[in-house]
């Protein structure tokens, strides 16, 4: 996840960047797990090495599961809360308007019944 982050960091940042400078000079300094130090490099040349290393192929993996999976799944889910709290809402709110209205029907009935 940590290489992920990073990524995406730098695709941004070469998103923005690319309208204020030349792509070869936006680099990225991180802190690398596999040296174990921090580096400096350019952020073409750090997508390069994300992608053909093991974490890229991970994460890609990753990537494409949230957005065909994930992302379908989570839509599903909200939609059928949604639903869900709205017939719930519905219901109690009618449930609520319901209420005072048979109880002054009873006491109206009852005060009939007496006064006979």
């Amino acid at each position: 996840m940590y290489y992920f982050a990073i990524e995406r960091y730098v695709q941004l940042k070469l998103a923005i960047g690319e309208h204020f400078y030349d792509i070869d000079q936006i680099g990225i300094k991180f802190y690398s797990l596999r040296f174990k130090k921090w580096m400096h490099l350019n952020a073409q040349d750090f997508l390069h090495e994300f992608y053909t290393s093991q974490h890229g192929f991970k994460i890609q993996q990753l990537w494409e599961f949230l957005i065909n999976s994930a992302l379908l799944e989570g839509l599903v889910v909200f939609a059928i809360g949604v639903i869900i709290s709205i017939v719930f809402f519905t219901l109690k709110v009618k449930k609520r308007l319901l209420r005072p209205k048979l109880e002054v029907l009873i006491l109206w009935s009852v005060n009939a019944y007496l006064k006979c």
